[in-house]
């Protein structure tokens, strides 16, 4: 049993504190060839109990605005229903506004708690206008988990996929940053099979 546990300790120090992990990430990663779309829609990636966006909603915004400059698509929606201390996606708003997108051009969904009904409220959303195509953009290892939703609950939709690219998520760091960038792998793939036994991809 020891030796056991050992090995398992071994074999994720392994996986942990060595670019072999980043193996791990391959088939979460998607994207797809860009083109003019309805409407960008950057999902939220957290925020600091200070009120500052986290590294991954930055550099989701950024973009996300990126490519609305590069006028693949007229506005940004901006979608994530948390709210601790600060509303994520109004946070997400001012970042957006500060980078120069116009207020007009922005376009809130407050409702969603989770990717599942980022996707649902998204897709709401995109009804009531009578937008077609979306540009998704998230983090890198998010992709697939967004795409299982779509290809389950909006068949109807073909959304793009456009991962961060560059993500600061696959930089090199210290022992501390590669533990959590580990960490976070394990629970998409975590996420992931919870969906699945959910009925939601």
């Amino acid at each position: 049993m020891i030796r056991r546990v050992l090995i398992g300790v071994a074999a994720a120090a392994v996986l942990i504190f060595s670019p072999l992990y980043q193996l791990l990430a391959i088939p979460l990663t998607l994207g797809s060839p860009l083109t003019p779309s309805d409407a960008i829609v950057v999902l939220g990636g957290g925020v600091a109990r200070q009120g500052n966006p986290c590294e991954s909603t930055v550099e989701r915004v950024r973009y996300g605005v990126a490519l609305y400059k590069e006028e693949f698509a007229p506005v940004l929606v901006l979608s994530t229903g948390k709210v601790r201390q600060f509303n994520e996606a109004r946070v997400m708003r001012r970042l957006a506004l500060s980078l120069g997108v116009p207020e007009r051009d922005i376009f809130l969904e407050e409702t969603s708690r989770n990717t599942y009904e980022n996707v649902l409220f998204v897709g709401r959303l995109f009804q009531q206008k009578g937008w077609k195509q979306a540009i998704i953009v998230s983090s890198p290892y998010h992709m697939r988990r967004i795409a299982l939703v779509y290809r389950k609950n909006h068949p109807e939709m073909s959304p793009l996929y456009a991962p961060v690219r560059p993500s600061l998520f696959y930089e090199p760091g210290p022992p501390v940053h590669r533990f959590r960038q580990a960490l976070a792998l394990y629970r998409e793939y975590a996420a992931i099979a919870w969906y699945w036994l959910k009925g939601r991809v």
